[in-house]
């Protein structure tokens, strides 16, 4: 009992000692977190690494260019043609295969590396990470402002103001990106939507699945006032679109020559349209062409012409010419005939004269 009575003033002490300590420290973590926070974080050096990745691009090009060789030589077959000297076509193309492989994989190692030596750089900011380090500050939970706390009793959210509420859905689909629906297995591609912005992705990208069944697809997007299409980034990974293993390989194919995939946008549009919400169709929706024609038009498709009521027959009215005020022109204008001219047997030899 006397050594619990000596023991507790030292634990009251100690305990007054450690809440001073702990303030002090959670005050250093804070300076530290701001002094971070105006430091400049350099994520990419975004140069460095379109050059290695256009240079991918490249290499990919060349590779497809041998193996469509080596595809046209056979050199995958049984029988192999050999020089005077011992050595084969075949055999050459698959070395410089295996080289530009290896280039490939090199130039993709050093394109990664660039991206991970650009992540902080700077020598300020590593030393104030190490600072925070030390002292312990990443083991704890950043401060909370008491003031940005709702206090109980206090009203919960408010509800949104409608007029704020129809502005942000006016303005959700406004932006200046244009997203396309490239095919991974050639890098061919093809737009879906312009002016658009990330808040239309996801419903692009389902668009671009639907567009290309059973293919391998992805969406990439691109600012239009300042980017072309080769310049083209992935709306899920960020990569670039030259950064593909096939990155502009449909350029290279053959006249005739069929692709290894493909889409079908004339399904998926016959399906838009036979599948149109009902709040939404109008009397043109699935026409690209309003018709004008009448029932012979229609009689040649097959189509037949709305029923109507029964016809009534005519009844024909009796003709009075007595009670017809109709001026009548022809015979009655002539001259009446008062003698007859008879040209095979003239009255008189010689010059004839006026008959009458």
């Amino acid at each position: 009992m006397h050594d619990l009575r000596s023991r507790l003033p030292l634990a009251l002490a100690a305990l007054m000692f450690c809440q001073p300590v702990a303030a002090q420290t959670s005050a250093v973590c804070e300076g530290l977190r701001l002094r971070l926070s105006a430091v400049p974080e350099v994520i990419v050096d975004t140069a460095a690494v379109r050059r290695y990745s256009s240079a991918i691009a490249r290499q990919n090009l060349e590779i497809r260019k041998v193996r469509q060789d080596m595809r046209s030589l056979r050199c995958d077959g049984s029988v192999v043609q050999y020089r005077a000297d011992g050595t084969t076509q075949c055999g050459e193309l698959s070395e410089a295969l295996s080289r530009m492989e290896t280039n490939r994989q090199d130039l993709a190692a050093k394109r990664d590396a660039a991206g991970r030596e650009s992540i902080g750089e700077n020598p300020a900011r590593l030393r104030l990470l190490a600072a925070l380090e030390d002292n312990g500050c990443n083991a704890e939970p950043p401060p909370v402002d008491e003031a940005d706390l709702t206090p109980p009793g206090a009203e919960g959210p408010q509800p949104l103001d409608p007029e704020n509420t129809a502005r942000f859905m006016a303005l959700a689909g406004q932006g200046n990106l244009r997203t396309l629906c490239v095919r991974t297995c050639d890098g061919a591609f093809f737009p879906i939507s312009s002016g658009t912005s990330p808040l239309s992705f996801r419903r692009d990208a389902q668009v671009c699945e639907q567009m290309c069944p059973n293919t391998e697809t992805e969406l990439f997007f691109h600012a239009i006032s300042t980017e072309e299409s080769a310049d083209m980034v992935s709306a899920e990974t960020g990569e670039p679109y030259r950064s593909l293993p096939n990155a502009f390989a449909y350029l290279n194919r053959q006249s005739g020559e069929q692709p290894a995939c493909g889409c079908d946008l004339t399904t998926y549009y016959r399906k838009m349209r036979g599948t149109g919400t009902a709040g939404q169709r109008h009397p043109a929706d699935g026409k690209a062409v309003i018709e004008m024609g009448g029932a012979e038009s229609q009689a040649k498709k097959g189509v037949k012409p709305p029923a109507t009521a029964a016809e009534k027959p005519i009844e024909d009215r009796v003709y009075d010419p007595n009670a017809a005020h109709v001026r009548q022109v022809g015979p009655t204008f002539l001259p009446k005939e008062t003698s007859s001219i008879d040209l095979k047997n003239p009255a008189l030899p010689g010059p004839q004269p006026v008959q009458q």
